[in-house]
């Protein structure tokens, strides 16, 4: 790059500095025949070709602290036995559909704080439960709602998850418990 600066300088000072001066510029002396060993004149024009990448420094090898025994990771709380089934088969009798009638009475205290702060605070809620064969809760998540208040939502999950329920018959079950929240009247 610098051998084409370095040209571009001397053809531009050979253009400008004879306009400039009041005498004409001398005639430059021929150019002497290129010997064969020498490169012709087009080619010193052309820039050097670019020199080869440099190779990457190595990475310093560290070695590593002794290890520790490796540890289980820690993913929360242990789902409890029978939950892994892809499809629960159990049959809730009469006293899950009581536990979980009283349950969505429970949850009503989530919704009655929040009516403190809105009064209007109405709507319907799913939610979806999986029991396992000894009674516990596999898990609970919203299916459905209206309520659109993030808090009360929670606060219904954490109170189903909590939740110890009849053994099921047969194995897990898999229920939908429905709730509406309705503010009370005066």
């Amino acid at each position: 790059m610098a051998i084409i600066a370095g040209i571009g300088v001397a053809v531009l000072a050979a253009v400008l500095v004879p306009r400039l001066s009041s005498k004409p510029a001398p005639e430059p002396a021929p150019a002497p025949a290129p010997a064969s060993t020498a490169k012709p004149a087009a080619q010193l024009s052309e820039p050097p070709p670019p020199p080869p990448p440099e190779p990457e420094p190595e990475q310093a090898v560290v070695a590593a602290p002794e290890a520790k025994p490796a540890e289980a990771p820690k993913a929360g709380p242990k789902k409890p036995k029978g939950c892994e089934v892809q499809e629960c088969k159990g049959n809730a009798g009469v006293d899950i559909h009581g536990a979980l009638r009283a349950k969505a009475g429970q949850v009503r205290s989530c919704y009655e704080r929040a009516l403190a702060h809105n009064a209007g605070l109405q709507g319907k809620v799913e939610v979806d439960v999986r029991i396992a064969p000894s009674g516990e809760v596999c898990s609970a998540s919203i299916a459905k709602e209206t309520l659109g208040d993030p808090a009360v939502l929670s606060c219904v999950l954490q109170r189903f998850r909590s939740g110890q329920f009849p053994k099921p018959a047969g194995g897990c079950i898999d229920t939908r418990v429905p709730i509406n929240f309705v503010p009370p009247q005066p």
